[in-house]
């Protein structure tokens, strides 16, 4: 109630600055505005100078000259404009701002999350947000009748109070204005914007996400759009669409400067983005002429610096390189990037997305994702190849090869044959082995995704939400909650002085397997040297090989992580299994260390003493899943399991690896109803080389050629 009442209060005092803009000969829309850049902390103050000039000059004469330092008076037309004002008044100079800015096409809504762009949908949520309320994401919807509480948290979410003060109830207005041309459509979104406006730029009220970077770039987008429009309606009065130039200078301001920009992280692309957009709408805005060209530079920099050259974008996560495709296209089809460099880096990440889902649908969650059907989230799937696995191989070009390891990127995914049906029943892997940054970075390490027969069976642990203090977050970043080796119950290091690019060292295909293999020397909380292997036979099994050696005696845990339809169960002293639901397939889990050496624990749902057994499907929830812990210690330790699909009769037996073998000949053997199967990994100077034991007749196309 107390928020409410403070919200009264300042309205009362913005209804007196209001009715000070109608009469006052819109004092509000160019106070103290310099042709430069403003600091914050002088904006929206008088000066004893500038009251006392204006009692010696004529309202047209004051009028005049802020407008001279609002708008770009470099161009002749404006500059005939501040004349305008000078001699004729307000509404004679609009006049005359009306019929220049008209003379250009029409600048549509920039969206960000109205994929896919179903123009009935549009209509339906903008509806649904002036009747009922703002919806974002599973949440209840919130009332956004003026005066707004912008700074509110009703449901302690750090993303939701973001998206609030970035206008983001915006875009399916804006959106169905343009499909629609209802002006009560912009009516709206003119009562939202300059509530905002009013409390924060003239009343200069502020909290945590108010120039926000990421608020700011979005926000900018749609204030270009919403002075795009109504210079082309009469929906607003001349000295309330003046204020909405006030608050573009405000906003070119706090996103024009190299120290403005967020440059190590995508929130530097979505600023840049949004001040371009806003040169681009309002081309009659002072500093134009600088800012425009220094936000389409930066764009195509910053870019580029995101995406690896291998086309991967450098945040951790499928689910924002996603984001960052549809992006790019948006910026392309609206003619804001058409350099060759970028094009062809987007055509080239676009298609990689075509490795980052499951065949089941879904898209990868590593790096901060929800459980999501990819084809749901892509905007942009006119690649041939990207069409070929989300039509499930109707149409389109199928790739080349089964796998494919982008080595700069630290990323390695393979796959059954292309021509396996039902096509959601295909094998696959994903495999992810970079630090690049913080940036969406969780404390996976050698992290992976793996499913069969259309669900998955290793699962990451999501991104439940952007509450870093919430113990469930700080539990999905966690070593533990991901299928990796934690190290004396800690985490890895996620500062940027770790970060060490791509870990992949190796990888390829022989006998119808695949294998990858990474390597990194922590040197932050335990001196270990890591180098993991995995062995992946599609259809048949996965082996997870961890060797570590550090000068100092360690206690590690070999985690793994499962789907929260498997239900498992101890099947000796080093394995356990779980029944595949509605199948015969059961998922055998079979350590090959000698059973005194490596201790065994199933836990689900566990929240004392440390949260283990858990997954984020979907933001704010999350969902009990089994988890495995292998654990043992000493200083030159090396794990080697074995996740098998068998027939629900299998009997499983362990072949114990020699801890005197040589690690560059390694044998891997184990039992299945008595008989061996298994593989060979030799190393040489070469590199790595796979060889099958006895391997069994192929049913499927051979994958494509080795990668090393």
């Amino acid at each position: 109630m107390s928020k409410r009442i403070t919200q009264h209060n300042t309205l009362n005092s913005l209804a007196i600055a209001r009715l000070a803009v109608l009469v006052g000969a819109v004092v509000f829309f160019v106070h103290n505005q310099t042709s430069g850049e403003v600091p914050a902390t002088t904006q929206g103050r008088d000066t004893a100078a500038s009251r006392s000039a204006d009692k010696t000059e004529t309202p047209n004469q004051v009028l005049a000259k802020r407008l001279s330092k609002v708008l770009d008076t470099t161009q002749p037309p404006l500059q005939e404009v501040v004349e305008i004002a000078e001699r004729d008044g307000l509404d004679a100079a609009v006049a005359r701002i009306r019929e220049l800015h008209q003379q250009a096409p029409e600048r549509p809504v920039f969206p960000h999350g109205l994929a896919p762009r179903d123009p009935e949908k549009i209509i339906t949520v903008a509806d649904g947000v002036i009747q009922g309320g703002w919806r974002f994401g599973k949440r209840e919807p919130y009332p956004v009748a003026i005066p707004i509480d912008w700074a509110a948290n009703p449901y302690n979410d750090r993303g939701w109070r973001m998206w609030l003060n970035a206008w983001r109830v915006l875009e399916p207005i804006l959106a169905a204005y343009d499909e629609s041309g209802d002006k009560r459509y912009l009516k709206f979104a003119n009562g939202i914007a300059l509530d905002w406006i009013d409390q924060h730029i003239i009343a200069e009220n502020s909290n945590a996400f108010t120039w926000y970077d990421m608020a700011i770039g979005r926000r900018a987008l749609l204030l270009g759009k919403l002075i795009d429009a109504n210079l082309r309606t009469d929906v607003l009065s001349n000295e309330r669409l003046l204020l909405l130039f006030k608050a573009a200078r405000r906003h070119a301001t706090e996103l024009h400067g190299e120290d403005k920009i967020a440059w190590h992280s995508n929130h530097g692309i979505y600023q840049l983005v949004g001040l371009l957009s806003l040169g681009m709408s309002t081309p009659e805005l002072s500093g134009v002429q600088d800012f425009k060209p220094f936000a389409k530079q930066g764009l195509c920099k910053l870019i580029s610096q995101h995406f690896s050259d291998e086309g991967i974008h450098l945040e951790h996560s499928p689910f924002y390189h996603v984001a960052l495709i549809n992006t790019l296209g948006l910026l392309i089809e609206r003619g804001l990037i058409d350099d060759d460099a970028t094009l062809k880096l987007f055509q080239l990440a676009r298609r990689n997305i075509a490795w980052m889902c499951h065949p089941h649908g879904d898209l990868i969650r590593a790096g901060d994702g929800d459980q999501t059907q990819a084809a749901a989230r892509i905007m942009y799937a006119d690649d041939p190849q990207l069409q070929y696995v989300l039509s499930e191989g109707k149409s389109g070009t199928q790739p080349p090869t089964n796998h494919q390891i982008f080595k700069e990127s630290g990323y390695a995914v393979f796959r059954g044959s292309w021509e396996h049906r039902p096509w959601r029943e295909a094998p696959y892997l994903f495999f992810s082995a970079a630090f690049h940054s913080r940036t969406h970075k969780h404390a996976d390490d050698f992290t992976f995704e793996w499913s069969e027969q259309g669900r998955s069976l290793l699962i990451d642990s999501g991104r439940y939400s952007y509450k870093y203090d919430h113990p469930n977050r700080q539990y999905v970043e966690s070593t533990r909650a991901h299928n990796t080796v934690e190290i004396d119950g800690r985490n890895f290091s996620r500062y940027t002085n770790d970060a060490f690019g791509s870990a992949i060292v190796a990888g390829g295909e022989s006998d119808g397997a695949y294998f990858v293999t990474a390597e990194v020397n922590r040197t932050r909380f335990f001196k270990t040297h890591h180098k993991r292997t995995l062995v992946f036979h599609p259809g048949r099994w996965l082996v997870v090989i961890d060797h570590l050696t550090s000068p100092e005696t360690h206690d590690f845990a070999q985690c793994f992580h499962f789907g929260p339809e498997l239900m498992f169960h101890h099947t000796s002293p080093g394995g356990v299994a779980a029944r595949l639901p509605n199948s015969k397939t059961v998922l055998n889990v079979l350590s090959l260390s000698p059973s005194d050496a490596v201790t065994a624990t199933l836990i689900r749902g566990q929240t004392e003493p440390r949260m283990q057994g858990w997954t984020s499907l979907a933001a704010n929830r999350m969902t009990p899943n089994y988890a495995l812990e292998l654990r043992t210690s000493g200083n030159d330790v090396r794990y080697i399991t074995v996740l098998a699909l068998t027939g629900p009769q299998a009997n499983l037996q362990p072949v114990p690896v020699l801890e005197d073998q040589d690690p560059h000949n390694l044998q891997v053997r184990w039992q299945a109803n008595g008989a061996f199967q298994g593989f060979d990994l030799h190393e040489d100077e070469s590199g790595l080389s796979l060889k099958l034991l006895s391997p069994p007749a192929l049913t499927a196309e051979k994958p494509g050629s080795a990668t090393r």
